[in-house]
This record gives C-alpha cells, structure tokens and sequence, in this order.
C-alpha cells in the first residue's frame, strides 16, 4: 500500500468507526511504518488529532496500542 491508500483507509475507518480499537491501531501502525517519512508523518498527524477529539467526545473508545520497538540511532 502507498501512503495515499494508508490515509483513505484510515478517514474512512475515522468516518464511520467501529466499537473496536481498530482505529487507533491502525493510525499506531502507519506511524510506524511512515516514522522515519517527516512529509508522511505531517499528513498522519491531522489524523491522530481527530482520533483523539473523538476519543475525548466518546464517539471512539480511549485505548492504549503498543507499538513495535523503535530502532536506537547514535547517541541515544
């Protein structure tokens, strides 16, 4: 999948969300995929905005994804 299909399945999940934590799931696995992607990230990030408005309105449930482990550069 390119970035542009990621971002349609994501707003349409977004428009017509499910009970489940499939939203913030699939938002946590694009920014993996995209993290090291700044232009990529820039067009996530609108996204995760809206995800957690709906959360805090109650329209999505509030969860906690675990993410993959993050590769340490140099001095960190």
């Amino acid at each position: 999948m390119d970035l542009e299909q990621d971002l349609a399945a994501l707003r349409a999940l977004l428009a017509s969300p499910p009970d489940d934590d499939s939203v913030r799931e699939l938002y946590g696995e694009l920014v993996d995929r995209y993290r090291e992607d700044a232009a990529a990230l820039a067009q996530l990030r609108p996204l995760g905005d809206e995800i957690r408005h709906l959360e805090a309105e109650g329209r999505l449930p509030s969860t906690l994804v675990v993410r993959s482990p993050r590769a340490r550069g140099p001095g960190r």
